[in-house]
């Protein structure tokens, strides 16, 4: 991610080249900042295995994000999670934020770091939602996820701070 002060030699003092003796970076340790993270789409019929999913039965989306690392705790901020359906063939590409009745059902808002490093955020989609033809449908499917800060998920001032993404797989709808 690129540094958003890039171009700015000293973006807090620019008329002070140097601040007394000069500045030294602090660099900050991966160990005390880490992330991980997962998202899943989950069937409920009998065959877990398969990633067929048929049009007129609800099914679930989980992300997860476990964070790792002390700074973690000093950090607030929105998560925003989306699901993305490209088709294959014919038919319409979406998001899930698009066709769920509620697309907030995606944010923790006014998360803190200080009072839970694990983010888990379950969605049950309702029968229906997800388009699909006669036949079916099949979609290539990814999740993304974004930690922004000064603003909400839909406010497009907030900042980015962090981002990440997985590809889930093929899902057909029948």
């Amino acid at each position: 991610m690129a540094d958003d002060d890039y171009g700015q030699r000293f973006p807090c003092w620019p008329e002070d080249r140097d601040w007394l003796d000069g500045r030294t970076e602090v660099f900050l340790s991966t160990k005390h900042l880490r992330a991980y993270w997962d998202a899943d789409i989950i069937d409920d019929d009998d065959d877990k295995h398969d990633n067929i999913i048929e049009r007129k039965e609800a099914f679930k989306v989980r992300f997860r994000v476990e964070l790792k690392g002390r700074l973690w705790r000093c950090i607030c901020g929105h998560w925003c999670f989306n699901l993305g359906f490209t088709a294959i063939g014919k038919g319409e590409d979406f998001n899930l934020s698009d066709v769920l009745p509620d697309p907030s059902q995606l944010y923790v808002r006014d998360w803190k770091g200080c009072d839970s490093r694990c983010i888990e955020v379950c969605v049950t989609v309702p029968p229906g939602r997800i388009p699909a033809d006669r036949c079916g449908t099949v979609y290539e499917v990814a999740a993304w996820f974004e930690l922004r800060c000064c603003g909400g998920c839909d406010d497009e001032n907030s900042h980015l701070a962090v981002a990440g993404n997985e590809s889930l797989e093929e899902y057909q709808f029948v």
